[in-house]
């Protein structure tokens, strides 16, 4: 799908994990905690290459190369990411997203959240920063059949908030952070801005961003 920097942002789609709030380093003691309870030693490059996936589904296929069978329902009763993560006090948005959001809301924008991560937990975590309220669609773990790098996430999004329009993706542009939602986005036509990414992740973007409170359009 051919792609053009828009003349301005019609719909916004934002990552959370990284883009939206840094809960990345809350994801690798979680994951480092859970392995460990169920015997296996996890090395800081297994857990960071669970950045931009679900690290559910990577920690058990993990585990299982390792020849440890844990099951769905065994390893969710000690994995608690609504609680352990999106439920930390210490959560906080990345500076400059809220009034980036508020200005793109003004500009008649609308915003999504395109994300790996159940919806429960975006939800409290959104709510709880008081953001809530400028989201159009959220677009969760569960509401997909195929997650990032497949661009069914980020085409779920755009048909949220395009309700019909078929050139959605023209007027849209996506943030992410890793190369798994980088390719997403790019395969879903969307103009794709990496936000504090890998050095790969940057290069298949269309432009690479470091600081919310700078941004301009």
């Amino acid at each position: 799908m051919a792609r053009t920097k828009p003349a301005r942002i019609r719909y916004a789609l934002f990552d959370f994990d990284g883009v939206i709030a840094d809960t990345e380093p809350l994801y690798v003691e979680l994951d480092r905690r859970v392995l460990r309870h169920f015997g296996y030693e996890p090395t800081d490059t297994e857990l960071e290459s669970f950045i931009g996936l679900s690290s559910e589904v990577e920690s058990r296929k993990l585990l299982a190369a390792n020849g440890i069978e844990v099951s769905h329902d065994e390893y969710r009763a000690v994995w608690d990411s609504d609680a352990q993560i999106y439920g930390d006090p210490g959560l906080k948005p990345n500076p400059g997203l809220a009034d980036l959001w508020l200005a793109l809301r003004s500009a008649g924008a609308k915003i999504a959240v395109v994300s790996s991560s159940p919806t429960s937990g975006l939800v409290r975590a959104l709510n709880r920063f008081g953001l809530l309220s400028c989201v159009d669609a959220i677009v969760g773990a569960e509401m997909v059949s195929k997650r990032k790098p497949d661009p069914e996430p980020y085409l779920r999004a755009l048909e949220y908030l395009a309700l019909g329009d078929a050139g959605a993706a023209r007027g849209a542009v996506a943030f992410d952070d890793s190369g798994a939602g980088v390719a997403s986005a790019v395969a879903a036509g969307a103009w794709t801005v990496c936000y504090r990414g890998a050095a790969a992740a940057q290069a298949a973007a269309d432009e690479s961003l470091e600081d919310f409170v700078t941004f301009s359009w």
